[in-house]
């Protein structure tokens, strides 16, 4: 389709030019093929001069790609429409984005749009716009009269157009009024014509009018400027106003063309910023948390103020890119903390979290735990926005440190005697094991004992780091695996275990090890509470939830169930009623299955029985992995 005028009233008869401000590679190339003439690319980094001054002729519109809402800097937008009022200026938002739109439009843009396809009606629509009010400001060079004067000023959507004119003996009045569609009325009135600005305005507003033309009058040029007017419902109302001088053909300034447009909806949305800035700046804080908030499309990162307090550095000693922020991380963590963002924007994990070390100014290591998510995508599906905050977890860190150097040393201490009972154990038992008068005794040692070392295994699981490294799994064969290692228990106690899953191929990022562990551990508990004969059953399906998939387990069986007590209490450290049970079971069950993005809940089976849950995210379909990280 072509988008351009006809050429016979064109100075330069060259190609004409679209100016595209950071649309991306494919948006790009849709807008091309819309486009007879040049399409000229303005990057990152653009400013409102960034046409040139004058601007490159012949130029036909600009259009402002905004693929992120919540990073739209108005006040560019302002100064472009301010430095060339007469050049169609159109943005394109994403959809869902209505509320910024109205402020887009306070600031200038003169038609919204959503896709490329959309640009031939809207670039029309805006072109048409424009060239009735430079006819409005141009003058034909003869005088025109009465109401016939301006005829073509269409009512337009958000701006009052307005032209006063000029006797030769100085005298003001209004000739046209065109306000915008679905106004309140309360600034200019199409009754003003005809009138003086003292005869019809409020006398404060009257006064700011005249004195505003009066400059122009003097100096005989286009003023702009912002002000405020009261309103009639009580309070002002902020509005930005061009004021041009028309000249007849003598060179007198006989008429003021006016364009007023209200920006107070502007000034309320940008002192709200303001006031949630101030809020969250306040919260954070409180909270002693550092936000960052990486552009992947741009390649740089924002990091707050307490950021660098808590490192003990100045703003600019981490250059706001994310390879300067890595270079900070302690060698032996970093790839631990890649292998977290990969797997959360490849979405294998609903948000990206790390627990790392950090070089501080003092060159001291600092311990932080960092948790963002993803909140803005490209329009290929690729992220565009990742944001986070961490926290300084440095003595939380030492203290788990002292307490597994703890646990470590117990049980270290403990084995031994363990390991010297049994084989005194064995001895004996080999000795006297077939006397009748000893074989009570034996056994009860060995129960003992066995359950020692069931608590030392259980205490060195307990107090591992919380340290997830996550790998591509298949989850039917740790759950295999795992039933494999319940055989002997199942026999014993006259159970059969059957597996059922919705997919046998299903893959998910997971530690193999500890999620092999988490199923063994609820096969057991199964198999402990079934009676004889019964059926212990593992089963597995997908879910959705509030746009997220989850990969669901349950392990059930048909025994007692859980008594009020027990259920409230199912995953307590130490909590069993199980002859021989440490307790720590289910606790570790919830500590690995969280570590991985999940949940797990306890319940009873409405036949009777117990019912244990497990959900873990399933990966998005849609995101792409960022190759930029280390490229």
């Amino acid at each position: 389709m072509n988008l351009r005028d006809s050429e016979s009233d064109r100075h330069d008869p060259g190609p004409a030019r679209l100016f595209v401000v950071d649309a991306p590679a494919g948006a790009r190339a849709s807008l091309a093929a819309l486009w007879d003439g040049e399409t000229v690319e303005v990057g990152e980094g653009w400013d409102p001069r960034a046409l040139g001054d004058p601007p490159p002729a012949p130029l036909d519109a600009v259009l402002l790609w905004f693929s992120d809402p919540e990073r739209i800097e108005l006040s560019r937008v302002n100064a472009l429409h301010a430095n060339y009022p007469r050049v169609p200026l159109l943005a394109r938002v994403p959809r869902g984005a209505g509320t910024i739109e109205p402020l887009l439009l306070s600031a200038g843009v003169q038609e919204i749009i959503h896709r490329p396809h959309d640009l031939p009606r809207s670039l029309a629509l805006a072109r048409g716009r424009v060239e009735l009010l430079t006819e409005a400001v141009r003058g034909s060079g003869s005088e025109r009269t009465g109401s016939h004067s301006y005829e073509g000023l269409f009512p337009n959507l958000y701006d009052w157009i307005y032209v006063v004119g000029v006797a030769e003996d100085g005298g003001l009045s209004f000739e046209t009024v065109n306000p915008p569609l679905h106004t309140t009325g309360d600034f200019l009135n199409p009754d003003y014509v005809g009138r003086a600005p003292e005869a019809c305005l409020h006398p404060e507003s009257a006064r700011l009018m005249r004195s505003h033309i009066e400059r122009v009058l003097a100096e005989g040029c286009p003023l702009q400027f912002e002000e405020e007017q009261p309103s009639a419902a009580g309070g002002t109302r902020s509005f930005q106003t061009i004021l041009t001088p028309v000249r007849n053909k003598w060179g007198r300034i006989h008429r003021i063309a006016g364009i007023s447009r209200d920006t107070t909806v502007l000034r309320e949305a940008q002192a709200a910023l303001r006031a949630s800035e101030e809020r969250l700046a306040h919260a954070l804080e409180g909270t002693q948390q550092g936000l960052w908030d990486w552009d992947v499309v741009r390649g740089t990162v924002y990091r707050s103020p307490r950021w660098f307090e808590m490192l003990g550095l100045a703003p600019d000693d981490v250059e706001g890119t994310l390879d300067a922020g890595f270079a900070k991380i302690h060698p032996d963590d970093r790839d631990g903390v890649e292998r977290a963002i990969r797997l959360h924007v490849e979405g294998h994990s609903p948000r990206f979290q790390a627990e790392y070390r950090i070089l501080t100014g003092s060159g001291d290591w600092l311990w932080l735990f960092d948790a963002g998510k993803v909140v803005s995508w490209t329009e290929d599906g690729r992220p565009a926005r990742i944001a986070g905050l961490c926290t300084d977890i440095t003595d939380r860190r030492r203290a788990e440190e002292s307490l597994r150097a703890l646990v470590g040393g117990v049980v270290h201490e403990m084995r031994n005697p363990a390991f010297g009972i049994g084989v005194n154990l064995d001895a004996l038992e080999a000795t006297f094991g077939d006397e009748p008068r000893y074989r009570p005794f034996v056994a009860a040692l060995r129960d003992s004992c066995n359950r020692i070392l069931s608590l030392m295994n259980d205490l060195r699981d307990y107090g591992e780091p919380r340290t997830l490294r996550a790998e591509p799994c298949r989850v039917r064969t740790l759950v295999d695996e795992a039933a494999r290692s319940c055989a002997a228990l199942s026999s014993e106690r006259g159970c059969r275990l059957v597996v059922e899953f919705e997919d046998d191929n299903l893959v998910l990022p997971l530690h193999a090890f500890r999620l092999q562990q988490v199923f063994r551990n609820l096969i057991e508990n199964a198999l402990f509470h079934a009676p004889a004969g019964s059926v212990v059953s593992v089963a597995g399906r997908t879910e959705q939830v509030d746009r997220q998939a989850w990969s669901v387990f349950t392990v059930e069986d048909r025994g007692s169930g859980f008594d009020p007590e027990a259920l409230a209490r199912a995953f307590e450290p130490f909590f069993t009623r199980r002859r021989g049970g440490t307790g720590l079971g289910l606790s570790i069950v919830r500590r690995v299955v969280e570590e991985h993005g999940g949940s797990v809940t306890a319940a009873n089976r409405q036949g009777g029985g117990a019912l244990l849950t497990l959900r873990l995210p399933m990966p998005r379909a849609h995101a792409a992995a960022l190759e930029v990280i280390h490229a």
